[in-house]
């Protein structure tokens, strides 16, 4: 069995789930940039400012620069090229700061941001050590050169903060839910499907009324959460498996609820948490086999 110094130096985060990770988390700020106007963005709200918030830390914002006329637009514009650019997958170790700040900028002044972009500029914010970690030219291609032994622990360490990260997210969503009546007698989805705002569309309201399918939509979301929860903390093989029950359950709350950001910076949350993989005995600087113990 490998001691944790060993895992750690065997570690490699450079996979698929790296990359899809960092492009989903940036395509959903996209999605929010591109399909929300200023105004939506930044509604009047009763004792709040005009435009963006930018009091306290909010003033780091990239969107806090300037208040002259044109400037959110040079913000927008901005903004959308750096997540295009991270989006892509272009230089990991150069663009990972850049995406960071653009998120986090967004997120910052927001009015009303959901708990997406919350998640989101944290995990830009945990991401920066892996992609530093990261020379390719592409976090698409495969990793020619191994990562060194410095890297490979910080690395490990990052992504097992990641992971902590999917735990207290998902377990605190699990917790929540069991503690309130309609999501223990199953009505729960049957409200929230009805939501004049976040609720299906009128073609599927009439499958509502099947008390049995909202049950079982209702305990169903619970059992994938929990479900994330448990191989989320498991080998490589487990995590991935947590990577496709998220696809499933934000897939799923993204057609019937129209969450699309929300829904894509959650799976690159669990993407991230399964990117990781021991690095193999053949592989370019990987440890040799006398380091394992039994």
């Amino acid at each position: 069995m490998r001691t944790p110094v060993v895992r750690a130096l065997a570690f490699d985060h450079r996979t698929r789930a790296f990359g899809l990770a960092r492009s989903l988390v940036a395509l959903a700020e996209l999605t929010v940039l591109v399909f929300t106007s200023d105004t939506d963005l930044f509604p009047v709200v009763p004792n709040g400012p005009e435009g963006p918030r930018c009091d306290g830390l909010r003033a780091l914002s990239l969107w806090c620069a300037s208040s002259s006329p044109g400037s959110q637009t040079v913000f927008r514009l901005v903004t959308t090229a750096v997540l295009l650019i991270a989006a892509s997958g272009y230089r990991p170790r150069w663009t990972c700061i850049p995406h960071w700040y653009a998120t986090f900028s967004l997120a910052a002044v927001m009015h009303v941001p959901n708990g997406g972009e919350n998640v989101a500029r944290f995990l830009t914010l945990l991401l920066i050590p892996l992609c530093l970690a990261d020379d390719r030219a592409w976090h698409w291609r495969r990793a020619a050169t191994p990562l060194p032994a410095w890297w490979r622990g910080s690395a490990h360490i990052t992504h097992l903060v990641i992971r902590l990260q999917v735990v207290l997210v998902y377990g605190q969503a699990v917790w929540i839910k069991l503690a309130e009546h309609e999501w223990r007698n199953g009505s729960a989805m049957h409200h929230v499907m009805q939501d004049a705002y976040f609720g299906v569309t009128a073609d599927l309201l009439p499958l509502l009324e099947w008390s049995i399918l909202s049950s079982a939509i209702t305990w169903g979301t619970i059992l994938l959460e929990t479900a994330i929860v448990v191989c989320v903390c498991g080998n490589p093989g487990l995590r991935r498996i947590a990577l496709g029950l998220a696809v499933v359950l934000h897939g799923g709350i993204v057609l019937a609820l129209g969450l699309v950001s929300f829904g894509l910076v959650m799976i690159s949350l669990v993407a991230a948490a399964s990117c990781g993989r021991p690095a193999h005995s053949d592989a370019p600087g990987a440890p040799a086999a006398r380091c394992t113990t039994p």
